[in-house]
């Protein structure tokens, strides 16, 4: 039996506008449309302003209208081929085309341009960071933070770079630099809190909470928040957080097992396990931890042909799914 820790562990969140993890106020649409009929306006008075046409082609890169964006930003390239906030959004819409290459050369270009300007760097640092390209990913924090010491976001990619080596203490040590210099930076506040949650320190409480209370949308923080207090034995209060989540995202598969584990594992009300780990299969079929808890529950219940058809479904999904492989063993000494 296993509950599900998801969302964010050693997550990579990017920086890259159009795709980031950060936390961004909600906006309306009727105001997303206001933006671009402003930004229209603008651009017809004074086409040739490159300010303008980088402004609006961030909007179409956010609305996934990537075509308009590289169309604007295209037009401002032909205007001013110099402008290195014109690669850097020019970056963001090769990464989200998936063009890496691209991407890594928009990013170049920039840092040519504006070698005194520290984002380029940052973005080059997360580009390798996520092509597992450490020592490159690392150097180009080091280049970041030349160019300005006041660099949290060069720090909490450092801290990530750390994190991704298992350097637990270099990474914390980062990431506490990051949030040292910009306070409610979701991020490094996000991975301090798993890192906590993960070592079982009591810290791990504080800085999810503090995260549930700034970002009160954020269901990564209530979910690491419910795992944690899970973890500690503390099963009324994480059900009391996994109710709230369900309450948002009421499909959502991950809670509905933790959910059916705790029930399972903690107390051991099999029966009511099984009707979360039910609703996490209606979601989604083939969601084998759900089937072999389910199978579980029933072996509790002393129900062994049944148990028996569900371990010999997951074990058809995946054939080295030891839990499975160990249940059926199980059954067969009870022959």
């Amino acid at each position: 039996m296993r509950r599900i820790s998801f969302y964010l562990v050693l997550t990579i969140l990017l920086f890259f506008a159009a795709c980031s993890g950060s936390q961004k106020p909600e906006v309306s649409e009727d105001d997303r449309a206001d933006v671009l009929t402003q930004l229209n306006q603008r651009i017809k008075a004074d086409s040739n302003n490159v300010l303008l046409l980088n402004e609006r082609a961030q909007y179409y890169l956010e609305k996934q209208q990537i075509d308009k964006a590289l169309f604007d930003l295209n037009k401002a390239l032909d205007i001013d081929s110099r402008n290195a906030e014109i690669f850097l959004t020019l970056a963001e819409v090769y990464f989200a085309m998936g063009r890496l290459d691209n991407c890594n050369a928009a990013l170049l270009k920039a840092s040519e341009i504006d070698p005194k300007n520290p984002k380029p760097f940052v973005k080059l640092a997360e580009l390798n960071l996520m092509m597992d390209n450490l020592n490159v990913a690392l150097a180009y924090t080091d280049k970041s933070l030349a160019v300005s010491n006041y660099n949290p976001e060069a720090f909490y990619v450092r801290g990530m770079i750390f994190l991704t080596r298992n350097d637990t203490a270099s990474a914390m040590k980062n990431l506490m630099l990051a949030l040292d210099q910009k306070e409610n930076f979701y991020e490094p506040m996000m991975q301090i809190g798993i890192i906590f949650s993960n070592q079982r320190n009591e810290l791990a409480e504080q800085y999810l909470q503090k995260l549930i209370v700034t970002f009160p949308e954020t269901m990564q923080a209530r979910y690491q928040l419910a795992l944690y207090l899970q973890d500690n034995n503390r099963v009324e209060d994480a059900l009391l957080h996994y109710d709230t989540l369900l309450k948002s995202t009421p499909s959502n598969k991950f809670v509905l097992f933790n959910i059916g584990y705790v029930h399972l594992v903690y107390l051991e009300n099999y029966a009511k396990s099984i009707e979360y780990f039910d609703e996490a299969l209606v979601t989604d079929p083939d969601y084998i931890d759900a089937l072999y808890n389910k199978g579980r529950a029933l072996e509790e219940l002393g129900k062994y042909v049944t148990a028996r058809d569900l371990y010999q479904q997951v074990l058809q999904r995946s054939t080295n799914y030891q839990l499975a492989i160990e249940g059926l063993n199980r059954l067969d000494r009870r022959r």
